[in-house]
């Protein structure tokens, strides 16, 4: 995620097309507009898809084949309870998990939400105390121009892990569209926690200007990973329940950073005496960095089936089915 231009779905589709106001007017019901905001929705994410086929692919963090990996093998090591929902929708939710890095091609406005830029002055020395965990008072102390310039992900991140959990919650109410939702909102939340796992969305040296380093983003998440895929050993933590998503957006992006300057220190070693980023530089990089970056792949996965059972777990534990009968309807 080199381009840091991105913006966020409409949280109200009927408001923002002007809708809400004459249907209401119109005697429909709040839980007809419900449904239609939702259809509205899924509108626009189908036109994103559909832009995407058109407009040429920016860089994305972690790289597209990599967080298609980890939303893969996250998969994997769901509990029995809900892996089968999961594994029903394999395929859609390899897809859905790069949603967040489609946002800029229809002009969202998200960026500053796949990133902290801990080293930043603003924040002080590590841990980074100087940040307040609680966004109201990050914001009261910072203002929203600074936040957003350094960086908004673990808020973000419990956004859509409320989110999730809510479009769980709803099969106890056989909510038609629950599926759906749970698919949706488990690709969302489980990016911005993958992004989190990588060094570089966690640094303000994210693309190594500041020690003249330039490219290191796309060079590490994305050409890494294109090489050397089939050579990586991943021993991923089974999952566990993290009561705040926040606050575990917070601890994986301060494990990210520690790695930044071993990240940064096998780069210049690995092209120390060239003039080229050519096979042997990229063998010499991953052989400095493999610890590294099977490790924070490794966290990925565990990080995203984490939060996949979190939210589970805070919806009461609901059956997920994957698909729900429309309920029938009396006459009025």
């Amino acid at each position: 995620m080199l381009d840091r231009a991105f913006g966020a779905p409409p949280p109200n589709a009927l408001s923002d097309l002007g809708l809400e106001r004459r249907l209401s007017a119109s005697g429909i019901g709040s839980r007809a507009r419900e449904y239609i905001n939702r259809m509205l929705k899924r509108i626009f994410f189908v036109g994103v898809l559909l832009a995407i086929v058109a407009v040429p692919a920016p860089a994305f963090a972690w790289g597209t084949a990599a967080h298609r990996f980890i939303m893969d093998r996250a998969i994997d090591i769901l509990p029995a309870e809900i892996k089968p929902f999961f594994d029903h929708f394999r395929q859609e939710l390899i897809v859905r998990t790069v949603d967040p890095d489609t946002y800029r091609t229809v002009g969202w406005e998200d960026d500053p939400n796949h990133f902290v830029d801990f080293g930043a002055e603003e924040f002080g020395p590590y841990p980074f105390t100087a940040l307040p965990r609680e966004y109201g008072a990050a914001l009261e102390k910072f203002g929203m121009a600074t936040l957003r310039r350094l960086g908004l992900l673990p808020w973000r991140e419990a956004e859509e892990f409320g989110n999730l959990r809510r479009a769980m919650a709803n099969f106890n109410r056989n909510f038609g569209t629950a599926p759906a939702d749970v698919v949706l909102f488990t690709g969302v939340a489980s990016h911005y926690i993958q992004d989190a796992t990588q060094p570089l969305h966690a640094s303000n040296n994210y693309d190594g200007a500041l020690t003249k380093q330039n490219g290191v983003h796309a060079r590490f998440e994305t050409a890494l990973f294109a090489r050397y895929e089939s050579k990586l050993t991943l021993k991923p933590a089974p999952p566990r329940i993290v009561t705040s998503a926040r606050d575990f957006a917070f601890e994986e992006l301060l494990k990210s950073y520690q790695d930044v300057e071993p990240l940064l220190a096998a780069d210049k070693e690995a092209i120390a005496g060239k003039d080229t980023y050519d096979d042997e530089y990229f063998d010499r990089f991953f052989a400095k960095i493999r610890p590294v970056f099977e490790e924070r792949l490794s966290a990925g996965i565990t990080a995203t089936a984490s939060i996949i059972l979190s939210a589970w777990d805070a919806a009461g534990r609901p059956m997920l089915r994957t698909e729900i009968p429309p309920a029938v309807q009396k006459v009025r």
